[in-house]
């Protein structure tokens, strides 16, 4: 198609959604576009163009209502609600409305209110949006708070583990810890992440947890007696 190459607009249209970016023909549902707001705001930000359809096609909408439905979804169905800003683009005679989620992870989680009455969390992960999980929302609630690393058997255990092997996922280090220290995991894997131990990679099938270059030897640990 003539002009492509000229355009910033098509040309982010062709490169298709990804982390940041994700097409709506419109708007049908505030409660469902919450959860893309969701999903941006607590993973890296991203753009909604509104008005383009999911094979790249352009078919316009009209601003205002879409706009509405956009400010209903921030701030009836996202809490804490989830600040953006809005562009049009006009493209021959059609307009597409540009939403913007900056990044804001000093709030989140950002939590969905769904139709029967809970509050979840989204999160980006390659071009969709799906349930962040309550691991994720503890690791962004424990970000707000200062860490205290203790460094007992169930630590020895996790750093043992990734020696010989290239991440962890908390269900591994449950099974290593035990019955009885598997509720452990998901403490020490967040505090892990937080104090720079571990690197945390979120996937499609769940969240991974990899070693870092951090030396062990130049943090402070508390010891357990």
């Amino acid at each position: 198609m003539a002009g492509w190459d000229l355009s910033p607009l098509l040309a982010r249209i062709a490169a298709g959604e990804g982390l940041h970016l994700d097409f709506k023909q419109r708007i049908d549902s505030a409660r469902k576009i919450a959860r893309t707001l969701s999903a941006f705001a607590n993973t890296e930000g991203g753009s909604l163009l509104i008005g383009v359809k999911d094979n790249g096609r352009i078919c316009g909408v009209d601003p205002d209502q879409e706009y509405y439905m956009v400010e209903l979804a921030a701030q009836r169905y996202v809490a804490p609600a989830v600040d953006f800003s809005a562009e049009l683009i006009r493209w021959e005679d059609k307009i597409i409305l540009e939403v913007i989620v900056p990044p804001q992870p000093e709030r989140r989680p950002f939590l969905v209110r769904e139709e029967d009455g809970s509050h979840r969390a989204y999160v980006r992960v390659g071009d969709q949006s799906r349930l962040a999980g309550s691991l994720l929302e503890a690791l962004w609630r424990a970000e707000k708070k200062p860490q205290q690393v203790l460094f007992r058997r169930a630590e020895a255990l996790l750093m043992d583990y990734l020696r010989t092997n290239p991440y962890i996922d908390e269900p591994t280090f449950r099974h290593i810890l035990g019955p009885k220290e598997g509720w452990k995991a998901r403490k020490i894997l967040i505090k892990y992440t937080l104090i720079g131990l571990l690197r945390l990679e979120v996937r499609p099938e769940g969240e991974r947890f990899y070693p870092t270059d951090l030396p062990v030897e130049r943090l402070r640990f508390v010891s357990e007696r």
